[in-house]
Parts: C-alpha cells; sequence; structure tokens
C-alpha cells in the first residue's frame, strides 16, 4: 500500500510540474506574442481548387450543402488564422505561417453567411451543425502538426465532442446520405410528380 501511494505521489508530481497536456496538445491560454498581420498569412485563390479536389465536390461540410460553382462558396479556416496567431503561430517565421495559410487539412468550404458568423471564433465558441467528429479530429491534428497550444475552454469543448466519437471514419467528412437524396432520389421524384396520374 506504501508503495503504491509513493507510486501515485510520482505521477502527481510529474503531472504538475509538466505543461498540463490534453491529446498531445499543450493546454495553456491564447496569448499575442507578436503583433497580427493578416498580410503574413496570404494565400492564393487557387487553393479553393485543392479544397475541392480534397473533398471530391463543391460542398460544405460543415453543412453538407452542396454548390453549383465556386463563386457560392467561400474558402474557411477550421482553426482560424488570428485563432492560429495567438496558439503560438505569433513565434512562427513568414514561411510557416504562409503553409498554414494553405494547410489543406485546415482548409474546407463554407457559404459566405456562415464564414462570416464562425468568424475567428474556435471550437469553444463554435461547432459546425454536421461532420463534428471530423472537425474536432482535423482541429487537433494540426495543431499538433504546427505545434499550436489549445486553450482549456476549447479541448473540453472539441473533447465533449471526441469522446462520442467512433475511432474510425474521422478522416473525411460524410454527406453521401444527403447527396444521394439531391443528387438521385430528388430529381426521380420531381419527375414523376411531373408525369401525374
Amino acid at each position: 500500500m506504501r508503495r503504491l501511494f509513493g507510486s501515485v505521489l510520482v505521477l502527481c508530481a510529474c503531472t504538475v510540474a509538466g505543461e498540463p497536456n490534453w491529446r498531445g496538445l499543450v493546454v495553456e491560454d491564447e496569448h499575442r506574442c507578436a503583433p497580427y498581420d493578416r498580410g503574413e498569412y496570404r494565400y492564393p485563390p487557387t487553393v479553393e481548387d485543392g479544397i475541392i479536389a480534397t473533398l471530391g465536390d463543391i460542398y460544405s461540410p460543415y453543412t453538407c450543402t452542396r454548390f453549383a460553382s465556386k463563386q457560392e462558396t467561400v474558402i474557411e479556416h477550421m482553426i482560424a488564422l488570428s485563432e492560429a496567431h495567438d496558439s503560438g503561430l505569433c513565434r512562427a517565421d513568414r514561411k510557416t505561417k504562409r503553409e498554414f495559410a494553405t494547410e489543406l487539412r485546415n482548409l474546407t468550404l463554407a457559404t459566405p453567411a456562415l464564414n462570416s458568423s464562425k468568424s475567428a471564433r474556435d471550437a469553444a465558441e463554435w461547432l459546425p451543425e454536421r461532420n463534428r467528429c471530423w472537425f474536432a479530429a482535423r482541429i487537433v491534428e494540426v495543431r499538433k502538426t504546427y505545434g499550436l497550444t489549445i486553450d482549456q475552454q476549447e479541448a473540453d469543448a472539441l473533447e465533449s465532442v471526441l469522446a462520442r466519437c467512433p475511432a474510425p471514419g474521422l478522416d473525411v467528412p460524410y454527406c453521401e446520405s444527403r447527396s444521394l437524396f439531391f443528387r438521385v432520389l430528388l430529381p426521380i421524384l420531381a419527375r414523376l410528380s411531373h408525369q401525374g396520374p
């Protein structure tokens, strides 16, 4: 019993002495260590073609809304650029900031209205309507890749999502059932209704 108690004390001491950690991410409050300059995070409009190729179609995983063309969408950073800046990229060089701005794992499509309403909010303040498991897993993956920290509120919000997610199948968003209805069944129903009795 004494040996077990001693082991627990050692474990607790290591946890307290080290940085708080959640799923491999350092947990700490956001900190703007340098002024945020949006120009340091520029990306070419052509990155949208890469997003579409990754998604396999022109749609928003946040709502499973499909679009007729790129003109109906905007590029959406899942971890907002200013959020990433305040989570550690403020110390990064210009090249790393540009790489982050074009990181396809952090990019998706959204309507202009949704992009505007999400703005720079993190997962503690905003979660998508659909594909929350994919979204949460991507946030963790991208933060790990770029060595970004995470604040406790966002870690708690993401944990509440991830704790209910199946382990496999988080790599891609899923909207197939909805797309099948809109791309196959809806046109058939429309034709049948025009045929009449």
